[in-house]
């Protein structure tokens, strides 16, 4: 099935064109500038962990249509995702390289990524497993296939704010 019947797909391209608006044009010092807590990331980082994330999020969706074991999950409130004021651990396979990192590689990077995860969700045959097949999402349990999909444009949107806050902040 084709991307767009599936995940709200316009949606994943504004949130990817927002993110690539806000990076374009990043020095490599602005890029790669980790703030002054030393837990933060650097923006670099930010797109970075996104590129993990998304393939994550792709390997999850594949490794439950593979599985095809239908597990039904209740819906979960995954727009919390969206609340900056909850903060969240990443999970180990999505922590981030330290860099130094240059906008031209995390482009491709997200590119590459993007195109993973659409060849995933193209392999879906039938709307009905992303409802009926589930898979463990390391935060909010057991997930639809659907709410997986679903979350993505959500936990991108997080980041990009983090990163206009970065940018806001050393200004």
């Amino acid at each position: 099935m084709e991307v767009s019947s599936i995940v709200n797909h316009e949606e994943l391209i504004r949130t990817r064109a927002r993110l690539y608006d806000e990076i374009r044009s990043l020095s490599k010092d602005e890029l790669n500038r980790k703030p002054a807590d030393r837990e933060a990331w650097s923006i670099g980082q930010i797109c970075h962990h996104l590129i993990l994330s998304e393939g994550s999020f792709a390997d999850a969706i594949d490794y439950g249509l593979e599985r095809g074991k239908k597990i039904p999950a209740e819906a979960k409130p995954i727009e919390r995702a969206l609340d900056r004021s909850i903060k969240t651990e990443a999970p180990s396979t999505s922590i981030p390289d330290p860099g130094p990192f240059q906008v031209t590689q995390l482009m491709e990077g997200l590119e590459t990524s993007r195109v993973y995860f659409n060849n995933v969700i193209n392999k879906v045959d039938d709307e009905q497993q992303l409802t009926d097949i589930s898979v463990k999402h390391p935060k909010f349990g057991r997930l639809s296939l659907k709410q997986w999909a679903e979350l993505l444009p959500m936990h991108e949107t997080r980041h990009i704010e983090q990163i206009q806050e970065l940018k806001t902040n050393r200004s």
